[in-house]
């Protein structure tokens, strides 16, 4: 029995080590919702919820797969909500406080956004 609780609390502390990742599609979703009207031209400024959200995705973002992940599953999010603006798109980071690479154009290549690591090099 004590070698079955030591087995846990190893895993358990494995665990605890983990990177984070980024939060699967449909909490990204979700994020980025509130956003809508300002994207398709509806507001003129982003709400409170929606910086909120960008300010949580730019949070789970800690590395470059992250940003993937969330790129790809913005492209495939863009489809839902047709009339996006994209200007208005790369815009929001900006206008939320924000500085990330967020982007709904389905002609972004994902993999080669640069990641959280670049833009801290940029910033020293």
């Amino acid at each position: 029995m004590a070698r079955v609780l030591v087995l846990l609390a190893v895993l358990a502390a494995a665990s605890a080590w983990e990177p984070a990742k980024a939060p699967p599609c449909s909490k990204i979703t979700e994020m980025i919702v509130p956003c809508i009207p300002y994207l398709i031209d509806k507001a003129a400024h982003p709400g409170p919820k929606c910086c909120s959200g960008v300010r949580d995705l730019r949070k789970a973002t800690k590395t470059h797969d992250d940003l993937v992940a969330i790129c790809e599953c913005l492209e495939r999010a863009a489809h839902l909500f047709p009339g996006i603006d994209h200007p208005r798109a790369d815009n929001l980071p900006h206008l939320c406080g924000v500085r990330f690479n967020l982007t709904f154009s389905p002609s972004v290549d994902c993999k080669k956004i640069p990641g959280p690591e670049e833009l801290e090099k940029h910033l020293l």
